[in-house]
C-alpha cells in the first residue's frame, strides 16, 4: 500500500469543514463590510496616524477576508452538490477564484506592476522604518512570490472554465479530470497564504490608527437586500428537482456527444482504405455535435449555479453564486455566436454561416434570417451586462466595486436572465435541425451523383463492421451509419435534445 497516498475525507470531516466554513462566512461578512466602509471614509477619521499606510493595511484586510469568504462559499456549494456534473461545476471555480485572487494581489508577468501589492501595499509600507514591520513584510513577500512560482493554479483550466472552447472535448476532459481532493488541497494551500497576509495586517494595523476598527455604530453603506429573504418559499423544491433533471439529462447527452467526436479517427485507423472525403457526412455530424455539446455545458452550468443559489445559507453565498450566472451566459453565448465583432472565433462563423449560401428555398431563407435577427437581439441583451461580467470574473476594479455590484443585483432579475437563456436554447436547437435539413436536402438534390461513392463507402464500412465481433458499441455504430446515410440521424439527435 502507498503510504503517501491520501485517503478521501470521511463524511464527518466534510461535515465539520462545511460547518466551519459557514461560521467563517458568517463571522467575516459583517467585518468585511465594516472595513470597506472604514476605507471609504478613511480621510474623515482624525485618529489615523498615517493615511497611506493605514489604507494599504485596510486593502490587505479587505482582500484577505473577501478571498476567504468566496473560497468558503465555493467549497460549501460543491459539498452540497448531489450530482457528479453539478459537483464538477462547483469545484472548477476553486482554481478560478484562486488564480484571479492571486492575479489581483501580486499578478503575473508584465501585469504585476499593476497589482495591489505593487501599486498600493509596497509603496506605502516601504515608507515606514519600523524594523519589525520591514522584516515581516519581506518574509511575507517571499511567500507570496513562492506561491506564484509553485504553479499551484492552472491557467488552462481557468480559461476552459470561464471561456469554454471551440473544441468542447477539451472542456469535457478538463471536467472529467477534476478531483475534489486535489482542488480542496489547492484551496488549503492558498488559504494558508491568505491567513498569513491576514495575520500580518492584524499584527501591524493598530499602529496606524489610535481607535480600534470595530466600531459597528458608524453609518453603513451596505444594508438589507433581497438576498436575505427566502424568495421562493415552497416552490424551492420544485425548482431544485427541475434543475436536477436538466443536469442529469444533459450529462448523459454530453457524454454521448463526446464519444461521437472520436468516431472519424477510429474509423480512419481501423479502415485504412477510407479516404477523408468519403467521411464528410460523419465529420458533419461531429461538427454539429460540437455545438450541441456547448449547449449542454450551458444547461448544466446554469442549472448548477441556480441550485447553488437555492441551497445557499448566507446572503453573500447567494450573491456569489448568482454572479456566476452572468459569466455563464455571457461566455456561453460568446462562444456560440461571438460577442466581439472583430473576431470570427465562434461556432456560428465556423459551422452555421457557411450553410447560408446553400439555402435556395425562400421560406427557409426567411426562417434563417428571422432566427438570426432573434439571435442578434439576444446578443444585444447579453452585451448589456458586459461590465457585470467583468466584475464577476476579475478584481481589477477593486473589491469594493465587486461588492457594490453584488449589492445592486436583484435575484429576480438574475434568475430571469437564466430563465430567458433556458427558453432560448431550444430555439437554437430547432435552428440547428433546420440547418442540417438544408445541408441534407442540398446534398441530395445537387450532389446525388457526387455523393454516391460516399454512400457506397458507408455500405462498405457497415459490411466490414458486421464481420467484427459482436458488441453493443458495434451495433450502435452500424445503426448510426445507416441513419446518417438516410438522413434520419440528425433529426433524431435534435429531437432527443428537445425532449
Amino acid at each position: 500500500m502507498d503510504k503517501n497516498k491520501k485517503s478521501p475525507a470521511t463524511q464527518e470531516t466534510r461535515d465539520a469543514l462545511y460547518e466551519n466554513m459557514g461560521k467563517t462566512i458568517s463571522e467575516l461578512s459583517p467585518v468585511l463590510r465594516e472595513y470597506m466602509d472604514i476605507k471609504k471614509h478613511i480621510y474623515e477619521d482624525d485618529t489615523v496616524i498615517n493615511f497611506k499606510i493605514y489604507d494599504a493595511f485596510l486593502s490587505l484586510c479587505i482582500y484577505s477576508k473577501h478571498t476567504i469568504i468566496e473560497l468558503a462559499s465555493v467549497l460549501r456549494a460543491s459539498f452540497r452538490a448531489d450530482l457528479p456534473a453539478e459537483k464538477r461545476y462547483n469545484i472548477k471555480w476553486i482554481n478560478c477564484v484562486i488564480l484571479e485572487a492571486y492575479k489581483y494581489l501580486y499578478g503575473y508577468g508584465s501585469k504585476r506592476k499593476k497589482s495591489l501589492w505593487m501599486t498600493v501595499v509596497k509603496p506605502a509600507l516601504n515608507i515606514d522604518r519600523d524594523p519589525e514591520l520591514a522584516k515581516d513584510f519581506n518574509a511575507l513577500e517571499i511567500q507570496i512570490k513562492e506561491f506564484g512560482q509553485n504553479q499551484i493554479t492552472n491557467k488552462d483550466s481557468r480559461d476552459l472554465s470561464f471561456h469554454y472552447d471551440l473544441e468542447p472535448v477539451s472542456v469535457y476532459n478538463m471536467l472529467m479530470k477534476l478531483s475534489e481532493e486535489e482542488e480542496v488541497q489547492r484551496l488549503i494551500n492558498f488559504m494558508g497564504l491568505v491567513e498569513k497576509i491576514l495575520s500580518f495586517t492584524s499584527k501591524h494595523i493598530s499602529k496606524y490608527c489610535v481607535i480600534a476598527t470595530n466600531d459597528h455604530s458608524r453609518s453603513r453603506e451596505f444594508s438589507f437586500s433581497l438576498f436575505e429573504l427566502d424568495i421562493f418559499g415552497d416552490k424551492k423544491a420544485l425548482l431544485l428537482s427541475g434543475s436536477e433533471k436538466v443536469i442529469q439529462d444533459n450529462s448523459i447527452r454530453l457524454s454521448e456527444f463526446c464519444r461521437h467526436q472520436n468516431i472519424p479517427n477510429r474509423m480512419l485507423q481501423h479502415f485504412k482504405g477510407i479516404d477523408k472525403k468519403s467521411m464528410d457526412p460523419i465529420y458533419r455530424l461531429t461538427e454539429m455535435e460540437k455545438v450541441a455539446m456547448q449547449l449542454s455545458f450551458l444547461y448544466i452550468d446554469l442549472a448548477s449555479a441556480i441550485r447553488a443559489f437555492l441551497t445557499a445559507e448566507y446572503p453573500i453565498e447567494k450573491q456569489l453564486s448568482l454572479k456566476q450566472v452572468n459569466v455563464i451566459i455571457y461566455e456561453g453565448i460568446n462562444k456560440i455566436y461571438n460577442l466581439n465583432e472583430e473576431s470570427l472565433d465562434s461556432f456560428w462563423s465556423m459551422y452555421i454561416s457557411p450553410i447560408l449560401p446553400l439555402i435556395k428555398d425562400a421560406s427557409m431563407l426567411r426562417k434563417f434570417n428571422s432566427f438570426h435577427n432573434e439571435l442578434k437581439e439576444f446578443k444585444s441583451k447579453t452585451l448589456y451586462y458586459k461590465n457585470q461580467r467583468q466584475l464577476s470574473v476579475h478584481l481589477t476594479e477593486g473589491i469594493e466595486e465587486v461588492y457594490s455590484m453584488l449589492d445592486n443585483m436583484n435575484p429576480f432579475e438574475e434568475l430571469k436572465k437564466a430563465l430567458d437563456t433556458f427558453n432560448f436554447l431550444p430555439k437554437l436547437l430547432d435552428f440547428l435541425t433546420m440547418c442540417l435539413k438544408v445541408v441534407g436536402e442540398n446534398s441530395q438534390i445537387a450532389h446525388e451523383q457526387k455523393m454516391a461513392p460516399t454512400y457506397e463507402k458507408i455500405d462498405e464500412i457497415i459490411q466490414l463492421l458486421k464481420k467484427t465481433p459482436d458488441s453493443e458499441q458495434k451495433e450502435d455504430l452500424i445503426r448510426k451509419l445507416e441513419d446518417i446515410k438516410s438522413g434520419k440521424f440528425f433529426e433524431e439527435l435534435m429531437r432527443k435534445k428537445r425532449n
